[in-house]
């Protein structure tokens, strides 16, 4: 694939990260959801152009969401996980393939979504200046259950994500070339 062609792919994968952020402003009880929309598109550039370049979409896209959208939370949900998380998966599961080791894998995603889960809650704190909600720490099990439910749902993204991934690469790719 030329240069030209991987630089129309990234730019309209970012636009359309954007777009995909906007419509959270139309529908706002389902921004998380929207936004691990968002985070899918980067995997196509991941896939046929390579991880520098989903890096470059993926950044345009954040920077493009923060400047743009009134509302931050989707972009900021884009920025601290959903837009890098493409390019980290693809490097760990080549990693993974590289050494043989399964768990390997996971190890690496679930430090890696613990290190992203970790910086958003302390921006959340530096940047209203009050702990989360009392519902969720009014109980000394709040932050825990908190933790185990905000990674069962990453793991359950993770597999999804992977067979979305094997069935564009099995379906869309082949028709692309």
């Amino acid at each position: 694939m030329s240069r030209t062609r991987k630089l129309t792919l990234s730019a309209m994968v970012a636009a359309l990260c954007v777009a995909c952020m906007a419509l959270s402003l139309l529908i706002p009880r389902v921004t998380l959801a929207i936004t691990a929309l968002a985070g899918i598109f980067p995997a196509v550039v991941v896939i046929t152009c390579g991880c520098g370049w989903a890096a470059g979409a993926s950044a345009v896209a954040a920077a493009l969401g923060l400047l743009i959208l009134p509302d931050k939370t989707a972009p900021l949900w884009f920025v601290f996980f959903f837009g890098h998380y493409p390019i980290w998966k693809a490097l760990i599961e080549r990693l993974r393939n590289r050494l043989g080791k399964p768990w390997l894998g996971w190890v690496l995603k679930l430090l890696g979504f613990a290190v992203c889960a970790a910086l958003l809650l302390i921006l959340f704190r530096a940047v209203f200046t009050a702990p989360l909600p009392e519902r969720l720490l009014g109980t000394g099990y709040g932050p825990w259950l908190l933790a185990a439910g905000l990674t069962a749902a990453f793991v359950f993204y993770d597999i999804a994500f992977s067979g979305l991934i094997a069935w564009f690469r099995s379906t869309v790719l082949p028709r692309l070339r």
